[in-house]
């Protein structure tokens, strides 16, 4: 089963080192997005959910490290649509980790996370990566269109999310989709510089290299469509052109001609598939004389207008 380039970028991400700082920053995001609490026996319990088993492990791994908190590592599996594992995890000190982070109120979390968790620019972008971790997917660049989202519930969080993200000048969009608010970007250059921010260094030239041939196959394409249409329209011309001579070889002989239009006349129908390039070498070749393309435009529109006196005086 081929992984998705969303997942690419997140497994790239979760692999990645971070001080102690910036994991504090990844923490409070995704416990925001994907992070319940609840009272148990035990006092006040964090639960923390993700579809993506090494996420699952990276918050374990630093939950552990900053926090020393109990946890309890559950799997269950979906019932609806694609049916895919959920990853668990039950962490106790709730209170204690909230609190440094900034997100406690109450029994549920602020609705903004706390300046100094952000007060760097590496926890900035931790943060976005938490963020992305959390809630984000981007398509796949050899799709038709380039499209990168992160998906919230409260809109005022979701505007502090896009203000963040244009910090890094990344000209981010907002917009309400049924009960989420969503942030996307869909310039390709910035989503390779949202990729870039996040630390997905590799995706970035996954990406990049991606978008590069495709955009040349797009090229070469329209090269292709354009060398097509013109070979069409010489054509077109062509048989015009060969249809007039042969009016005028009927009704009068092509030595009435002017000897110019003449051997013009002889070498379009020596040279029946040939281009106006062609044809002005071929007649040199013919004659040893030389003539432009605008010098066998005129003897063919001359070829025309006498085709057409032809057959009007036969229609008459």
């Amino acid at each position: 089963m081929k992984v998705s380039f969303a997942r690419q970028v997140k497994e790239e991400v979760v692999f990645n080192d971070f001080d102690i700082c910036c994991q504090k920053a990844i923490l409070s995001a995704i416990i925001k997005v994907n992070g319940t609490l609840s009272l148990s026996n035990q006092g006040l319990l964090l639960t923390i959910r993700t579809e993506n088993a090494k996420i699952a492990s990276k918050v374990h791994k630093m939950l552990k490290e900053v926090y020393h908190p109990h946890i309890e590592f559950l799997v269950s599996r979906k019932m609806k649509l694609q049916k895919n594992n959920v990853y668990i995890l039950k962490v106790s000190k709730a209170r204690e980790i909230l609190d440094d982070l900034g997100l406690m109120n109450g029994l549920g979390f602020h609705t903004l996370p706390d300046k100094k968790i952000i007060q760097k620019e590496c926890c900035k972008r931790a943060f976005l990566a938490g963020i992305f971790l959390s809630g984000g997917s981007v398509n796949n660049p050899e799709t038709s269109n380039y499209h990168l989202e992160l998906s919230v519930d409260e809109e005022e969080y979701a505007l502090f999310i896009q203000e963040l993200m244009n910090y890094f000048h990344l000209n981010a969009k907002m917009t309400k989709r049924r009960n989420k608010y969503v942030i996307y970007l869909k310039s390709a250059e910035k989503i390779g510089d949202f990729l870039r921010a996040i630390g997905a260094s590799q995706s970035v030239m996954n990406f990049e290299s991606t978008r590069i041939d495709r955009s040349m196959s797009n090229t070469v394409n329209r090269w292709n469509n354009c060398d097509i249409a013109n070979e069409v329209k010489s054509m077109a011309s062509s048989n015009k052109q060969l249809e007039d001579i042969s009016i005028i070889e009927m009704f009068m002989g092509l030595d009435m001609l002017d000897e110019k239009t003449r051997t013009v006349a002889l070498i379009r129908k020596k040279y029946p598939d040939y281009t106006l390039n062609e044809l002005c070498n071929a007649y040199q070749d013919e004659t040893g004389l030389t003539i432009s393309k605008s010098g066998l435009h005129h003897r063919f529109k001359k070829l025309s207008e006498q085709a057409a006196q032809l057959m009007q005086m036969q229609n008459e």
